[in-house]
C-alpha cells in the first residue's frame, strides 16, 4: 500500500500560531510588497540636493552670490555690503579708537581689581587685555582690519600695560622716597635745633620762601609731563630687563591685538543661477 507523504509548503505564506485554539497570524509575515510601499513621503530617484546660504542656512531657489568663495543669498549679500560700507573711514577709525580705549581701560581695571582683592600681580591679565582691545577695535572697524587698526590695537594694548607697570614703579619709588624722608627727619631731630626755637622758625620761613619763588613755568611743566610719559612708556621694557617673562607676556598680548585686526578683503561675485549649480 502506498502512503502519501505531504511536504510542508515553502513560500511567503504567513505563519500561524495557536492561541487558545484560535489561529493567530504573525503581523511580521505579511505581504513583502507592503514593506516597500511608503505613502507618507515622496521619494525621487533623481533628487539632487539644492544650494544653501552659508550665512542664514536657508535653501536658495533662484540666483545666488559668492562672498569670499562662500555661497550667499541675495538678502545676506545686501546686509553684509550695507554693514561693510557703513560710515566713512574717519568715523570707523574714531569708533574703533573709542571702543578700543574703553576695552583697554576695562582690562587695566580688571588688573587693579585682581591685585586689590588678592594682593598679587598677575601678568597674564595682559593677554586678556590684548584680546579685549583687539576684539573691540575690530568691531569698531566693521571687521575690515588693516595695518592702521593693527597699530591702533597694539598702541592701546601697550598703553594698558604701561598703566599697570607704571603704577608698580610709582609705588616702589614712593616707598623709597618715604624711607629716605623718614631717615632724613630722624637725622634732623637728633642734630638740628629744637622745634619752636627761633633758629628752627627762621629756617622753616627761609625754606618756605625759597620754595615759593621756585614755581616752574608752563614750559617746564610741559617738559616734565613729557619726561614722565616717556618714563611710563619705558616701564614695561625696564621691568622686562630684570624679568624677561614679563616682557614675553606683554609681547604676546601685543601679538593677539595685532592678529585680531588683520586686513580682510571682501570679494563678491555673482549672480549665479542655483539650478545650473545643482545640476552640475
Amino acid at each position: 500500500m502506498r502512503h502519501a507523504i505531504r511536504l510542508p509548503k515553502i513560500g511567503p505564506a504567513a505563519t500561524t500560531l495557536s492561541r487558545g485554539g484560535k489561529p493567530v497570524t504573525d503581523p511580521a509575515a505579511g505581504n513583502p510588497a507592503d514593506r516597500s510601499l511608503q505613502f507618507d513621503r515622496v521619494e525621487r530617484a533623481d533628487q539632487t540636493p539644492g544650494l544653501t546660504c552659508s550665512i542664514c542656512r536657508q535653501p536658495i531657489a533662484g540666483s545666488y552670490y559668492e562672498i569670499n568663495a562662500k555661497v550667499t543669498c541675495l538678502g545676506c549679500r545686501t546686509r553684509i555690503l550695507a554693514a561693510w560700507n557703513r560710515g566713512s573711514p574717519a568715523r570707523r577709525f574714531a569708533k574703533a579708537l573709542g571702543l578700543g580705549a574703553a576695552a583697554a581701560a576695562l582690562g587695566a581695571g580688571v588688573y587693579f581689581g585682581i591685585e586689590a582683592l588678592t594682593g598679587y600681580e598677575f601678568g597674564l591679565v595682559a593677554v586678556v587685555v590684548g584680546l579685549l582691545v583687539g576684539t573691540a577695535v575690530r568691531k569698531g572697524s566693521s571687521g575690515r582690519g588693516g595695518w592702521r587698526y593693527q597699530l591702533l590695537a597694539m598702541f592701546l594694548t601697550y598703553s594698558a600695560v604701561v598703566a599697570t607697570d607704571s603704577t608698580l614703579i610709582a609705588r616702589e619709588l614712593r616707598k623709597e622716597i618715604q624711607a629716605r624722608a623718614d631717615s632724613g627727619s630722624a637725622t634732623l631731630d637728633s642734630s638740628g635745633p629744637r622745634a619752636g626755637s627761633p633758629a628752627a622758625t627762621a629756617g622753616a620761613l627761609t625754606t618756605a620762601a625759597k620754595t615759593g619763588h621756585a614755581r616752574p613755568g608752563p614750559l617746564a611743566l610741559l617738559l616734565g609731563v613729557v619726561v614722565l610719559l616717556a618714563l611710563a612708556f619705558a616701564a614695561p621694557v625696564m621691568i622686562g630687563i630684570s624679568s624677561p617673562l614679563h616682557l614675553l607676556i606683554a609681547g604676546f598680548a601685543l601679538y593677539e591685538a595685532w592678529k585680531l585686526n588683520r586686513g580682510v578683503a571682501l570679494r563678491v561675485t555673482g549672480p549665479y543661477q542655483a539650478s545650473r549649480a545643482a545640476s552640475a
